[in-house]
């Protein structure tokens, strides 16, 4: 979630590479979309010869940084003169924001592959601190991206990794929006806030236990405590935020050092984060005040995929370390008539590609993922 963004052995990227150019001699339709793909990784994940020849039969993007939407991002725009198809690129929790090396890598090869990418920095996302307005910011930055000059049919995509793929669902289910999405694409998102607090407190989902990362737990504190509001939830994150990111107990402090003179409404809450009993969560999580738990459904896609419109493409690794793949396919089963696909495959460590030539069914699975995602957001 906060690690790199696009890393792997160029072995594998090379894999996905000779997948994707196979693929598009037997799959002529998809040539197009093959072709922007084998572009978009090989500027993302730099690998000899490939990514040179990508640079010299590509024009070269350019890049400014704007403000869009009311939001710091990067604007990247392909070489030549448009309009383009637009896509928001919505990152995963890193501190580095939208200026991660690997995030402009992946803005500069959908430019190269012609797409008008902007990159926002959205409000508390860099600490994993996801709150209504980080997705309202998201909402904003989409439609001032499908409003430019610049973006073909007055449309945008949305593209994200891990809590970035939540906020891109998110931002799709909303009224402003439903109608201008071309396509919605996530890697590894959560749907459910509520089972993911229930995970990252207990260890336990739907029933069996789950080893998920010590900084989903930090997360989901920190935006727990950012519903929250007033001195309570500003005690509560001011705590919170105090703590590594790579911390391996990162809820350790508020069992140690609990925040003083919080109110009843703190202490629930506060019960609730270091609950650690699966048995006891649904009895905790019944006692937080009712604004906090419309608050964690407000940040849940699960709750509103009813009102998802534009296709949408999941994909996630059967094991994710941070949410479960059952995320997306509970998304996929409430989300009725839409058109979602889940796309399960090895060549993902949650949100980063790591493929390899052992597992080349998972290799084109994960191909076929990219390649959908590039031709849904050209229509």
């Amino acid at each position: 979630m906060r690690r790199k963004i696009w890393r792997g052995l160029k072995l594998g990227l090379l894999a996905i590479c000779l997948a994707a150019l196979v693929a598009a001699f037997v799959f002529s339709s998809w040539v197009g979309a093959q072709a922007r793909a084998v572009t978009v990784l090989s500027t993302a994940i730099d690998t000899p010869v490939l990514s040179w020849f990508v640079r010299l039969v590509t024009p070269d993007p350019e890049v400014e940084e704007k403000t869009v939407g009311g939001m710091p991002a990067t604007l990247v725009r392909p070489g030549g003169s448009g309009p383009w198809s637009a896509i928001v690129f919505v990152n995963g929790a890193t501190r580095r924001g939208r200026h991660h090396p690997d995030v402009q890598r992946l803005a500069r090869g959908l430019a190269r592959a012609g797409y008008l990418t902007v990159v926002p920095d959205l409000p508390g996302l860099p600490a994993g601190e996801i709150s209504a307005e980080t997705v309202d910011a998201t909402v904003d930055v989409a439609a001032a991206t499908a409003g430019r000059p610049g973006a073909s049919d007055g449309r945008v995509s949305l593209l994200g990794v891990s809590v970035g793929g939540a906020l891109a669902l998110l931002a799709a289910e909303s009224f402003e929006l439903a109608a201008r999405v071309r396509v919605v694409a996530a890697l590894a998102p959560y749907t459910s806030l509520r089972k993911v607090i229930r995970l990252a407190t207990t260890g336990s989902y739907a029933g069996t236990r789950y080893a998920a990362d010590p900084y989903v737990r930090l997360a989901v504190g920190r935006s727990l405590a950012a519903g929250v509001g007033g001195a309570d939830g500003a005690a509560l994150l001011d705590a919170l935020e105090a703590v590594d990111d790579e911390d391996p107990r990162p809820l350790a402090p508020l069992r140690s050092a609990p925040p003083a003179l919080l109110t009843r409404v703190g202490r629930v809450v506060l019960a609730l984060l270091l609950n650690r009993d699966p048995e006891k969560f649904d009895r905790l999580y019944a006692r937080l005040p009712r604004g906090v738990r419309a608050y964690v459904s407000r940040l849940s896609p699960l709750g509103r995929a009813g009102r998802l419109r534009a296709r949408v493409e999941l994909a996630s690794a059967p094991d994710d370390k941070y949410f479960p793949i059952a995320e997306s396919r509970a998304l996929a089963r409430a989300a009725g008539g839409t058109d979602v696909s889940v796309t399960e495959t090895t060549t993902l460590s949650h949100a980063l590609p790591d493929p390899s030539f052992g597992a080349i069914g998972d290799v084109f699975r994960f191909d076929g993922f990219v390649v959908r995602v590039l031709k849904e957001a050209r229509e």
